[in-house]
């Protein structure tokens, strides 16, 4: 799910003076919110001896490989999903894994920005921005690595940008 929006703040009928420090203000946002992408688990060899080198591991387990998202970042950082329900394919084969098994890590994240317009005669507007992109500092983390004879393989390495700011003048004419 997106969502975003802008907001002109509304115009003060006071003093000019008073008005350039009041009027002229805009605030946006924009959220993003999304359960996490589908993926497969891959070998990491060519066992179907094709040369594509896209085999998926074979499954030889009962339950869900799929893991609660709602533990601890650690524990999910660390085994994002059941390795142990994963095998090499067979020599041969192209494992019998499905495709898209496993869901990857949801993501929140909410960027936004202030922006004041000065207007400078007829012409010209001088715009300050500041802008804050994942404005709350969420840890969002990328897709765990899935590739069987990874040494990392269930553990998630990366994770999204961290909390930016960035401030700006833009001189429209």
């Amino acid at each position: 799910m997106k969502f975003s929006n802008v907001w002109e703040i509304p115009h003060f009928d006071v003093s000019r003076g008073l008005g350039a420090v009041l009027n002229g203000w805009m605030l946006n946002g924009m959220v993003t919110w999304q359960s996490g992408f589908p993926f497969s688990v891959t070998t990491g060899r060519d066992n179907s001896l094709t040369g594509v080198n896209r085999d998926r591991a074979d499954y030889i387990g009962t339950t869900n490989p799929n893991l609660s998202q709602n533990r601890s970042h650690g524990e999910m950082v660390a085994r994002f999903f059941d390795t142990s329900v994963f095998t090499e394919n067979a020599l041969g084969t192209f494992g019998n894994s499905g495709k898209g098994i496993l869901r990857g890590p949801r993501m929140f994240n909410f960027d936004m920005g202030l922006l004041k317009n000065n207007r400078i005669g007829e012409r010209y507007n001088l715009q300050f921005r500041a802008e804050f992109f994942n404005a709350f500092n969420n840890v969002n983390f990328n897709m765990p690595n899935s590739t069987f004879t990874s040494a990392q393989f269930g553990r998630i390495t990366s994770a999204l940008d961290p909390r930016i700011l960035q401030f700006s003048l833009k001189l429209l004419f």
